[in-house]
């Protein structure tokens, strides 16, 4: 992870004041073919979120689960096919966010906005095996906007809506999986200082299992070390966006990406304001882009498609446009088009392995876009064409007597 952030920022990412050379643009105008286009949600139900597992070396396969505005979770396998395996209808109410296990490819979680997270175990046709909630005495819901777990998958948190004046980040003991599902005992306690409103997005260290950042409407990235005994001093770093935060996810150590409503941020949170940001009017780069039309899907980090890009989609009247932006001189450069796209995207996941790109949106489309010089072209049953898949600034915090 360090040398992606090394690589941005040898890309000139921290905004030099010097003009650019434009002997030194990288101008690279490929396509990612849609190597599987898939029509998997009818009766007007979005795809808001997929999620998947990398494949290990001996594994033909990798697994894609996607999130349906009707509250079902949907699993497929990816291989030399494109197959359902199982769907998942136990959720209640809507999902706010969706994850396979880092521990397994079996185990799945999701969270709800009745303040509920379940993990499943799809070698058991999708049964519910664990379930996380607030069961404190005063028995009133905290509707989640957000969850993340733990890297050695001994933690659950979760993110909270402003409710009565309160936003917390809850915490749950993922080992606590007895029989009992009732079980009240698996909260551990919570957050309830750090952020002022909803927050939108948790994300544990990929590697430090104790770390976890945050992000909220509020406009805060909050950084905490969950080995303190006490939320104050677990509070290790408050960067201000000025913005109200979507996603956050890590670069490395200590480098930290952030997309809000209208930009993308990449911070060091040594630092008190990031050292890249580009607005809508950075991500419209052709002549014909309106800023209004543009927003922004997710940043990756990975290389697995040679160097990590921002996800950007582009609305007009001649239809729904996705490009895959990278950083060139200081800028945004179109890396990939994706000409085949049909719909708003609302989410996306890469598979590194075989540098395969999935994105599903409000059309209720699953598409696997694979660089086009990759992509072997056969034609289906139905005629069409498919292709196999081989601020540093710390606001004033009141302390509060809380249950926990």
């Amino acid at each position: 992870m360090a040398k992606i952030v090394e690589s941005l920022k040898r890309l000139s990412v921290e905004h030099s004041t010097h003009k650019h050379d434009e002997s030194r643009v990288i101008k690279r105008k490929s396509e990612l073919i849609s190597s599987i286009e898939k029509a998997v949600s009818f009766d007007h139900n979005y795809i808001l979120a997929v999620c998947g597992t990398q494949r290990q070396i001996f594994d033909p396969e990798f697994r894609i689960g996607a999130a349906f505005s009707d509250y079902t979770c949907v699993i497929y396998s990816v291989g030399e096919s494109f197959n359902q395996t199982a769907t998942l209808t136990h959720n209640e109410a809507p999902i706010v966010g969706i994850k396979f296990s880092p521990t397994s490819k079996n185990i799945l979680y999701t969270a709800t906005n009745n303040g509920e997270i379940t993990a499943c175990d799809l070698r058991a046709k999708g049964k519910v095996v664990a379930k996380f909630k607030d069961n404190t005495e005063d028995g009133k819901t905290k509707p989640l906007c957000s969850f993340d777990v733990s890297c050695d998958e001994k933690l659950v948190a979760g993110g909270t809506e402003h409710i009565a004046g309160d936003t917390f980040i809850l915490f749950w003991d993922a080992r606590h999986t007895s029989s009992k599902l009732d079980d009240r005992n698996n909260l551990l306690g919570g957050y309830w200082e750090s952020h002022m409103e909803d927050v939108t997005s948790l994300a544990f260290h990929s590697s430090k299992q104790d770390v976890l950042a945050s992000g909220s409407t509020d406009g805060l990235i909050n950084v905490f070390d969950l080995t303190q005994p006490s939320e104050d001093s677990a509070l290790t770093y408050s960067l201000n966006t000025e913005s109200s935060v979507d996603r956050i996810s890590w670069l490395s150590d200590d480098n930290l990406w952030c997309t809000t409503h209208n930009s993308l941020q990449l911070w060091n949170y040594d630092e008190v304001t990031p050292y890249a940001k580009f607005d809508r009017s950075d991500i419209a780069i052709s002549q014909n882009d309106d800023p209004d039309d543009c927003y922004i899907v997710k940043f990756h980090a990975s290389n697995a498609l040679g160097q990590p890009f921002l996800l950007a989609g582009f609305s007009s009247v001649k239809g729904e446009n996705l490009r895959c932006l990278n950083v060139v001189n200081n800028r945004l450069e179109t890396y990939y088009n994706m000409t085949e796209n049909k719909q708003i995207v609302r989410d996306s996941w890469l598979h590194e392995k075989s540098s395969s790109l999935v994105t599903v949106g409000e059309g209720g489309l699953i598409n696997i876009w694979r660089p086009s010089e990759t992509v072997s072209i056969e034609k289906n049953s139905s005629h069409k064409l498919v292709a196999k898949i081989g601020s540093g600034k710390v606001r004033d915090r009141q302390h509060r007597t809380k249950p926990y």
